[in-house]
């Protein structure tokens, strides 16, 4: 009962403090028709409606995602972009399924492509750093390492987004100066797609459906392979088929697991398959 409580105050908290999806609702356009007369009055062109007059549009509202606690969710993240190509196709599928996922983005290339980081912001989609030049950290001393983090920065600032507060450590390596000098969460994955290594869209489609429990998981892809843009052209919209709602890892922590992210804390692979569910 607790647990189920911590996770409602953090949703609610997690939602007053989220600048994504939600917006606010358009403005609808006033639309004129004509107005009842007298017998004795005659239509002038203020009240009348011209017989060939253009319909007026009203805009759709805006989509607004709503997470439900109760129901299977899983984390989409992708590394290494962003790219000029490939994230904004990924972008355009996450945009057509109402879905959002997490981008771990290298700061060199935020600084080829801001627009594609401004767009991630914009979709309600979370960004995450994945240092300057994706370099090992663990072989950087502590000034380095945060040097590195701190150039990374400066990129996400320059793209009109705030510095991220997520790390991903390239190649999920991380020791002791890592895990406690950032001052960030550091966030790895407990499913790893592979999908640098086959650069095959079927292998990595097969591989996801066939793992059979996804709930509360966090999925590792690359934003800069056409093949994994084929992948997830696939998988987005079958895993909302099966159930599962697409969210970010900040999500995924605070509405699954009850928790949020901690500065100098690691989520990784124990995190997620020894951390209870908060409805358990």
């Amino acid at each position: 009962m607790m647990c189920r409580l911590l996770a409602l105050v953090l949703s609610l908290a997690l939602l007053l403090t989220s600048a994504g999806c939600a917006g606010n609702a358009a403005q609808l356009p006033a639309l004129h028709t004509a107005s009842s007369v007298s017998s004795q009055q005659t239509d002038t062109p203020e009240n009348t409606v011209p017989a060939d007059a253009e319909p007026v549009e009203i805009p759709e509202e805006p989509y607004i995602r709503v997470i439900d606690p109760a129901k299977p969710m899983v984390a989409l993240t992708f590394d290494d972009g962003p790219h000029e190509t490939y994230s904004g196709q990924i972008l355009d599928i996450l945009e057509a399924n109402h879905a959002a996922a997490t981008f771990f983005e290298i700061g060199a290339n935020v600084w080829k492509y801001p627009a594609v980081v401004a767009r991630e912001a914009e979709l309600g989609c979370e960004i995450g750093s994945h240092s300057y030049i994706h370099k090992n950290l663990t072989s950087l001393s502590q000034s380095d390492l945060l040097d590195d983090l701190d150039a990374a920065d400066a990129a996400f600032i320059a793209a009109g987004v705030p510095a991220p507060v997520l790390v991903r450590p390239p190649y999920g390596a991380v020791n002791e100066t890592v895990r406690t000098s950032t001052g960030r969460s550091l966030i790895t994955w407990n499913i790893d797609t592979e999908d640098w290594r086959c650069r095959d869209a079927q292998t990595v489609i097969d591989y996801i459906q066939g793992i059979d429990h996804l709930d509360g998981n966090v999925v590792l892809l690359h934003s800069i392979y056409d093949s994994t843009v084929e992948a997830v052209r696939v998988l987005i919209p079958w895993l909302q088929e099966q159930g599962y709602q697409l969210v970010t890892v900040t999500e995924l922590l605070a509405y699954y697991y009850g928790v949020l992210p901690q500065p100098n804390t690691i989520y990784g692979y124990t995190f997620f398959f020894q951390h209870p569910h908060t409805d358990t």
